[in-house]
């Protein structure tokens, strides 16, 4: 074999799996569906140390440190043995045993990369050689390629486990997320864990402020959210948020605080007050604006394991290697789509819409609006559009009235929804009437 290159191994990844079964037993099973030779460790030490713990776990005796390094001395005599010490360095070195399936599984790839390196080369060997040794080995290559295949653990699951695990969800209601905003939830019922739902609309029609309703929503109902801010900065959403938290401040105040020439009416003390009652109830809100592509995304997101993940928004998320937007576009919603299947999520993304709207007789959104429609369209659950006609036409539309839209709603309603919007207390309401009875109340004179 060339020696030029060292063969493919992973020794930190086999010795996180070996540490992460001596701190929890119960890994060990998981791990033998991902190794199930001892070959897969490249390390002798290693090797032998997960040697004897499959013996160990056959005899159903504990698996330790000790237990560990007895089973050794007896299988292994000489200078092969590795030492109490070397065992018991496992432990300190595996970050989190919750990972071990995913050390598994690099030590199973590396081993792969092992076995086609060596047969391809043989192959590359006797290419030189009787045309039917070739063809003998090169049916014994593939049949390597067809035994590696099927040795990677199945994701293979019973008609029966299904149904059970399908009967639970649908029974606990652990499948359906709330939108926590009532005139969502009239029409719309909630979102489903897995699934994507879209907020869509131009700059200025509420988008941002329908996003703050529904991650009010739900965080009072107990869920953990992740938002990742993009557009806005995370002391610029707190600043929505207490407006939002507290009945008597208006958003366009508390900007105005620390301005010269602003005189307070109560808006500091109001502001402090509702500080401390974010602190409380929003515990369960990871919030983000630095990070910018979304693999990191994905990472924070498998390491924070949230009920709901809101990105705001993802025009603004980048991605490595892609240079056409449609192609990067087409990325995120597939890698979020992936995941939220995988982590049981529901995810919400903003998307901006096409200007090309203003130009438009009848501004309304539609679903060729959306950047790629076509993707988003395909994979969505839900698509909600958003149209604040008073920034079109004052004249025509009342500031208190907003539209929204279902675009696309797998299990919804597809209607045109007339609620209320009073952008200076960051609310949204069941109708517009309400929210110009809460315009009408807050109304200060100007200074």
């Amino acid at each position: 074999m060339d020696d030029r290159k060292s063969m493919p191994a992973s020794p930190e990844s086999e010795r996180a799996v070996l540490g992460c079964i001596l701190k929890e037993e119960k890994w060990i099973e998981q791990a033998m569906e991902y190794l199930p030779i001892s070959d897969a460790f490249y390390n002798k030490d290693n090797r032998h140390v997960w040697e004897s713990m499959l013996e160990l776990y056959r005899e159903k005796k504990p698996i330790t440190v000790i237990t560990v390094h007895e089973k050794c001395k007896d299988n292994y005599r000489g200078h092969d043995i590795p030492d109490a010490l070397y065992v018991s360095d496992l432990t300190e070195e595996t970050p989190s045993s919750a990972l071990a399936c995913q050390y598994a599984e690099t030590v199973w790839k590396r081993y792969i990369q092992r076995e086609v390196a060596k047969s391809a080369y043989r192959m590359y060997n006797l290419s030189f050689d009787d045309f039917e040794e070739v063809a003998t080995h090169l049916e014994n290559h593939s049949k390597l390629v067809e035994e590696l295949k099927m040795m990677h653990p199945s994701h293979k699951k019973s008609i029966d486990e299904i149904t059970e695990q399908a009967v639970k969800e649908i029974k606990a209601g652990a499948n359906i997320v709330p939108f926590g905003v009532k005139v969502l939830n009239d029409h719309l019922v909630g979102m489903t864990r897995g699934e994507i739902t879209i907020i869509g609309g131009r700059p200025g029609h509420g988008k941002t402020t329908l996003m703050i309703n529904i991650l009010r929503g739900l965080i009072h109902q107990g869920m953990k959210v992740m938002l990742f801010n993009r557009e806005m900065t995370n002391t610029e959403m707190i600043r929505k948020l207490i407006v939002l938290e507290s009945e008597p401040l208006l958003y366009s105040r508390v900007r105005r605080i620390g301005n010269e020439g602003f005189v307070p009416n109560g808006e500091i003390e109001l502001m402090d007050k509702a500080k401390e009652n974010i602190d409380i109830i929003y515990k369960n809100l990871h919030m983000y604006d630095d990070i910018r592509d979304i693999d990191s995304c994905l990472r924070e997101i498998i390491r924070e394991k949230p009920d709901v993940v809101i990105d705001d928004y993802i025009q603004l998320v980048e991605t490595q290697n892609m240079k056409e937007r449609r192609f990067e576009v087409k990325k995120i919603l597939d890698d979020y789509k992936w995941l939220a299947k995988k982590e049981k999520f529901a995810a919400i993304l903003v998307s901006q819409l096409n200007r090309e709207i203003e130009k438009r007789p009848d501004p309304r959104p539609r679903m060729s609006d959306l950047a790629e429609s076509g993707n988003i369209e395909q994979i969505a659950e839900t698509i909600l559009f958003l149209f604040y006609g008073y920034n079109f036409n004052p004249d025509r539309y009342n500031s208190t009235e907003i539209e929204l839209i279902t675009g696309k709603a797998r299990y919804g309603t597809i209607a045109s929804i007339q609620a209320g919007f009073y952008g200076d207390k960051c609310r949204f309401y069941t109708s517009p009437h309400v929210a110009s009875h809460d315009e009408t109340k807050h109304k200060v004179p100007r200074q």
